[in-house]
């Protein structure tokens, strides 16, 4: 059975760094449960550079985030990318997975971009106060029968996700060795939201895989 690349989650670092680390045997993904309750495994962080670390051989780099409630660390392995196009002082908006070391919980960056206007940060602050402090029961609602307008409606909006699927599978066909998920934004034209979610279908579905984390690549 094909892992689900999981869904990144906007928080705030304190949640990653002050939660509880799981880690997972085989191929299920690992996860960070954050004081609220949250399983992480794939968070969206932002945050200002404060220190930064490339290694000589280039075979390492790291980057610690401070967004007001804690520190984290970004670390890359084998490369430097992206982490060696930013500097000291500069806001970041980051997405990627979510590991432990040694106690340490830091994230391994798959998208990193500058954040140029500050009302950016604004805008997350007020998405994470927000966010319930704590993660109540789910309580599932009666499935209510549709009427032929909504069925319509449904299908239309089925339509448009089956022409986006075909679209992002497109563009990453037409990289050999695959692309970047921050390429697939920047190209293949829709909402990030409906595009991560088709990303995770494919990859579930087992039609692509993540040779390294960021890229994906058609089997």
């Amino acid at each position: 059975m094909p892992v689900q690349r999981m869904t990144a989650k906007k928080v705030r670092i304190s949640e990653l760094v002050k939660g509880e680390w799981v880690k997972k045997e085989g191929m299920e993904p690992s996860f960070v449960v954050a004081p609220n309750g949250e399983n992480i495994s794939r968070a969206r962080v932002m945050g200002t550079i404060v220190s930064k670390f490339l290694a000589d051989d280039g075979n390492f780099a790291s980057i610690t985030l401070d967004d007001t409630t804690e520190t984290i660390r970004l670390k890359t392995f084998k490369t430097t990318k992206p982490l060696d196009d930013f500097e000291i002082g500069n806001m970041v908006d980051v997405i990627g997975k979510v590991r432990e070391y040694l106690g340490e919980i830091y994230i391994i960056p798959e998208i990193v971009r500058k954040v140029e206007d500050l009302n950016w940060e604004l805008l997350r602050k007020l998405e994470m106060v927000k966010k319930p402090a704590k993660v109540g029961k789910v309580v599932k609602a009666e499935p209510v029968k549709q009427k032929r307008l909504g069925e319509e409606k449904g299908d239309e909006k089925e339509d448009d996700k089956a022409l986006l699927k075909r679209n992002i599978l497109k563009f990453i066909e037409s990289g050999e060795d695959g692309v970047e998920y921050g390429q697939i934004l920047e190209n293949v034209k829709g909402k990030e939201a409906e595009i991560e979610s088709v990303v995770n279908e494919i990859l579930a579905e087992g039609i692509c895989y993540e040779p390294t984390p960021g890229k994906i690549k058609k089997i």
